[in-house]
Order: C-alpha cells, then structure tokens, then sequence
C-alpha cells in the first residue's frame, strides 16, 4: 500500500516521500500503522531501484485484504479520519494524586452532538470478548467537548479494546502497560495531577517523569542511580495489585544510566528546544490554541515535513538559522525527541481574564526544579539558575519563576525572629558584666528607634557608667 497513518504526527503520509525524508529507517521501522486494520506496518523497498517505494504488513498479515478494502472509492479518506480521530482521543495517564491509572478521553462539540443522536456509548475493556470495566454514554452530561474526560482504569492489563459505537469493531490500545518485571514512565505535567504515558521508548534529560513498576527492586535501583535526582519512593494498590513508583528526572546522559534504562527497552536523548515566539497561545488541555494564520518559532532542530512534523514544505519558511515562520491552517503536529507540540487554529478563543496569583515559598535552601525558568535577584544583580542547583538564601536574596514573561513562583528566606531587645539586654548584664565610663559624645551619631535602647542610655547618663558589651552593639547597630 502507497499510504499509511503516523500515530505520532497523526496525519496520513505517503511511502515515497517517507523513503525520502526518514533517516534511520531501523529505528522507525515499526513507527507506522494500516489505514484500514491499524496494525503496525513497515516501509519496504526504501533503498531499491527496480521498485516503488511502498508499506507493508509483517509476515503478509492480512495485507491483501487491506489492499482491497482502501481500493475502493472513497475508502482511504474514511480510515484516514477513523484512525486519525481515535488516535486523538485516546491517550493513558497515571493521576499523581489519586494514585491510580486513567484513560483520557477528548471530543469536539461536533463529535459529542452526532454520538448523542446516534445514542452511542464508549465501553472499554481489556480483553477482546469480556465484559467492559467502563461503559459511559457519548453525550456533554458525561463528556466536556474539547477537553480532556479522565476516568479510572480498575483493570490492569498490556492492551485495552475501545469501542465508540458499542458494537463489536474495537480499536485497540497494545503494549500500554508493561507488567512484572517490566517499568512503565509517565511523563509529569506541570498544569495538573495527569501523568501522560510515554508513546515511545524515548525520554529526555531535565525533563520530570514519574517510573512505576511492579517490581520494587527495579524503582529503588532506579531511585539511587548516578546523575538521576529522584523523589521518595511509592507504592499504592489498584486492582488488588501492588506498584511501586518514583518521580525522577536525569540530568546527565551517562553509561550506567543508559544501561539501566536499556534492560527495559528504554533510551535516554539529549533534550530539544522549541519555542513559540509570536503571536500569544494559549493552552488548551492537550495542544495550543493560536487564533492567527502564521506563528514564528524557535527551534534547536530542523523541521522536516513528514519525519518530525505534519507541515508541508509550503507552509514552513526559514526566517535565519534557528527561527521559523509556519503557516497553520487547521492543525500543525511537531515531535522531535522530547518535543511534543500541537499548535491548532481557532477563530474565537476565550480567555480567563482571572490573574493566578503566583506561589510564595520561603525556605533557606531551594532546588530548582524544571517547571518555570528561574531567576536569583540579590546584591550581586541578577543570575540565570540551572535546573538542579541548590540554592542557599539569605534574608536579602529572592528567587523568581517565570513562565512565558509571567511570575509564576518566588522563593524567599525564611523569616528572622525579631530579637526581644528588653532580654537581650538584660542577658548581656547577667553573663558580661563588664563596664566603663559613659560618654555622651560616644552616641551623638546613633540614632535609634528603640526605646529600650534610649530609656537604657538615659540611666547610664543618671549613673555615669555603661555595659562594654552593649555599647558595642549600639555602635553597630545589632540592637
């Protein structure tokens, strides 16, 4: 077949221009899917010169009647959209409060008003033929339209099975969790308690994720690894089974990591940049709205149409080395690495004029983490932090985290108790009981607003003598 379906980018591409455009043909061999049956197929004839490149099912599962089906008129542009939108409205998370697993679920006002007069329910199960653990009704008293619906998996298994018409085509989910011995990641969202399970096998430096497995060993070997900073470990019960869980990020990519990670089909890159400089986006749920036609990017690494993004040559143009103007004219899809962006076009976005008031923290000592960028302000000027320092705050120093221009989060020290200056002189007279002649012209520059302080040098004047001690700290200023 000519055409298949890239889950990644969520679009339709074409062999030829694949065969073209993809590098490491080995890596992403199984990357793509049938339009018609969503089974994984691989691109064959890549490098040959006596046949056009094309996609193929492994071992000829049941490519021929594949073959037939997107041979009839107005097939493909059917199974295009049906594995588009299932793609798009599936996604497994891990809720970091709850301490359970949840399927996400998202439909467009559209979707939601056509299921409703059709009447049709969503029921997912975890194995084909048996009863389903969730059956809901597909209207907007159970789902909110075009955000993401999240609800509880109550049973633990490899693959679910689907359905969005409650007959018996299911779409299914494979390999979403990984059982015994193995180590499922989730990666941490920083606007809510939602962990989105990882669709690939890579993950990145200085990024947050959250590793659960079964087996306790393995999260403790990972919670103690060289260059990774971890958070206590976990554990929790859901389906009468017991995990074990840890937050972790990795900030450097080192042998005995890659090794780790390695045993259980896992890699670690480098993380990417990418950044949208203009015009405003904003998030909604899953992806970004933009209410313009172009937006103006910065990326540390090239955009291929097909291969790392859904935008075709057309509508990407290279403004200087690393900033890029994309033309959107419904939706745009861009991964590379641990970058994952969806950037959608919208007429009328509504935005909450409420201003969120950003998060005061005092402590002595601060790590920074990987949520906000971070800024030092103290009498040396201004300091850019790097993700992972610690911080140690005097009474004059301030963290700030900001995100897209926005203070988001400020960190100072921890209040000094006020010294009682009424016992602090009388406990300077008790242990140092040390004394001189007073001076009146030793004072004609101390000014103070004590009146501790002043009532005590008024009886040293009435008495002619005063405490050595104390009258050192009134010359410095420490009371």
């Amino acid at each position: 077949m000519d055409k298949a379906y890239d889950p990644i980018l969520q679009c339709e591409v074409d062999a030829i221009v694949i065969a073209k455009t993809l590098n490491d043909l080995e890596e992403n061999k199984h990357r793509y899917q049938c339009l018609c049956c969503g089974e994984k197929v691989y691109l064959a004839a890549a490098d040959s010169s006596e046949r056009t490149p094309h996609f193929k099912h492994r071992r000829g599962n049941n490519d021929t009647e594949c073959e037939r089906y997107l041979g009839q008129p107005g097939a493909l542009e059917r199974f295009v959209e049906i594995r588009k939108n299932k793609q798009e409205n599936i996604e497994f998370y891990f809720n970091n409060d709850r301490m359970t697993f949840e399927i996400g679920v998202s439909f467009t006002e559209e979707e939601l008003e056509k299921f409703e007069e059709k009447k049709q329910i969503m029921v997912v199960s975890s194995s084909c033929g048996t009863k389903p653990f969730l059956s809901l009704p597909l209207n907007r008293t159970v789902f909110i339209p075009g955000e993401k619906n999240y609800f509880t998996i109550t049973e633990f298994s490899p693959d679910y099975y689907v359905s969005f018409d409650s007959e018996d085509s299911y779409y299914i989910c494979r390999n979403v969790m990984k059982t015994d011995e193995g180590i499922n990641i989730f990666r941490v969202k920083v606007q809510d308690e939602h962990s989105r399970r990882l669709a690939t096998s890579i993950f990145y430096t200085g990024t947050k994720y959250i590793g659960i497995s079964e087996n306790e060993e393995i999260i403790q070997e990972l919670a103690t690894l060289e260059y990774v900073i971890s958070e206590d470990v976990f554990s929790f019960i859901t389906d009468n089974r017991r995990f074990y869980g840890v937050s972790f990020s990795v900030n450097r990519v080192e042998y005995s990591v890659l090794y780790f990670f390695q045993q259980y089909d896992y890699r670690i890159e480098t993380l990417e940049k990418f950044n949208i400089l203009w015009p405003p986006v904003y998030i909604k749920d899953t992806y970004l709205s933009c209410s313009k036609d172009t937006v103006f990017v910065h990326s540390s690494f090239e955009l291929i149409p097909y291969r790392n993004t859904s935008i075709t040559d057309t509508n990407l143009k290279k403004i200087s080395r690393d900033i890029l103007k994309l033309y959107i004219n419904d939706k745009v899809s861009i991964h590379e690495k641990n970058i994952n962006v969806c950037i959608k076009r919208e007429k009328k976005i509504e935005i909450e004029t409420t201003q969120e008031k950003p998060v005061i923290i005092y402590s002595d000592r601060y790590t920074i983490s990987d949520d906000y960028d971070y800024y030092l302000f103290d009498k040396n000027g201004c300091t850019r932090l790097i993700y992972g320092s610690n911080i140690y705050l005097s009474e004059s120093d301030r963290i700030v985290g900001y995100k897209n221009g926005h203070v988001k989060k400020s960190i100072y020290a921890c209040p000094k108790e006020k010294t009682d200056t009424r016992q602090l002189i009388n406990d300077i007279l008790k242990y140092h009981p040390q004394s001189e002649v007073f001076n009146p012209d030793d004072f004609m520059n101390i000014t103070t607003d004590e009146t501790v302080v002043l009532l005590y040098l008024e009886s040293c004047y009435r008495n002619g003598r005063i405490n050595t001690v104390i009258k050192q700290y009134i010359k410095e200023g420490l009371i």
